[in-house]
C-alpha cells in the first residue's frame, strides 16, 4: 500500500458572523477557501490558503443608523462587500488520539476587496420629499489580514480527513459603506472605516496525498 506524503489538499466552506462596527450595516456572510498544506515534524503544518467571502448589505440597519442619526431620508440601496484572502500560516496539533485531533492556527496574508453600491434616497425637507439617485460606487483595493483559529480533525479514511473549526479574522483599512450626513453628499455614503473583523464557522475535507 503506498505511503502517505508530506503533503495534502483541501477546501473548506465557511458562514461568516461580523462584529463590531461590521455589523451596523452588514449581515450574515458566505465564502470558502482551497488550501495546500504541507506537514513538518509531528505536529505541526504549513499552510497556503486562498479563499473567497462576500457580505451583503442590510438595508433595514442602514435605515435604522440613518434614524439614529436624525437624518431625515429613506435609503434604497444594495451593497456589498467580497475579500480575496491569501494567507500563510501554521496549524499546531495537540490532543492527538489515533483517529482524531484538536488543533490552533495562525495565519497573516493579504486581502484583495471589491466594494460596490448603488440605489437612492428619499430625502425630506420642508415638508418635501426628494428622491436622489445616489452615483454607482466601485471600489477596490488590497489590505492585510489576519486569522486565528481553533478547530478540530477527524480521520475517516487513510488519505481523508474532515476538518471543523470557528476562526477570528482581521481586516485591516476595509472600504464599507457608512451613513451620510446629507443624502445628496453620495460620497460620504462609503469611506476607509477602521479595522473589521468577524467570526466565521468552518467545515471542509482535506485529502493527504
Amino acid at each position: 500500500m503506498r505511503a502517505q506524503s508530506d503533503f495534502a489538499t483541501g477546501f473548506n466552506g465557511n458562514i461568516n458572523f461580523p462584529n463590531g462596527k461590521f455589523t451596523e450595516y452588514f449581515g450574515t456572510g458566505y465564502g470558502g477557501d482551497a488550501h495546500f498544506l504541507y506537514l513538518f515534524g509531528n505536529s505541526s503544518i504549513f499552510s497556503l490558503s486562498v479563499g473567497y467571502n462576500k457580505f451583503n448589505l442590510d438595508l433595514d440597519a442602514f435605515n435604522a443608523k440613518a434614524n439614529e442619526l436624525g437624518l431625515d431620508a429613506t435609503f434604497d440601496v444594495e451593497s456589498s462587500f467580497s475579500t480575496i484572502p491569501i494567507l500563510i500560516g501554521v496549524k499546531w496539533y495537540f490532543l492527538k488520539q489515533k483517529n482524531q485531533s484538536a488543533y490552533i492556527m495562525i495565519e497573516a496574508g493579504f486581502y484583495s476587496y471589491s466594494f460596490t453600491l448603488t440605489g437612492t434616497a428619499e430625502a425630506n425637507a420642508s415638508g418635501n420629499s426628494e428622491l436622489v439617485t445616489l452615483p454607482e460606487i466601485d471600489e477596490d483595493g488590497t489590505e492585510t489580514m489576519l486569522r486565528v483559529s481553533a478547530g478540530y480533525i477527524f480521520f475517516i479514511q487513510k488519505h481523508w480527513f474532515l476538518d471543523f473549526s470557528v476562526n477570528y479574522n482581521v481586516l485591516t483599512n476595509a472600504f464599507t459603506v457608512d451613513v451620510p450626513a446629507d443624502p445628496e453628499d453620495a460620497q460620504e455614503i462609503s469611506g476607509t472605516a477602521q479595522t473589521l473583523n468577524y467570526l466565521s464557522a468552518s467545515a471542509g475535507v482535506n485529502y493527504r496525498f
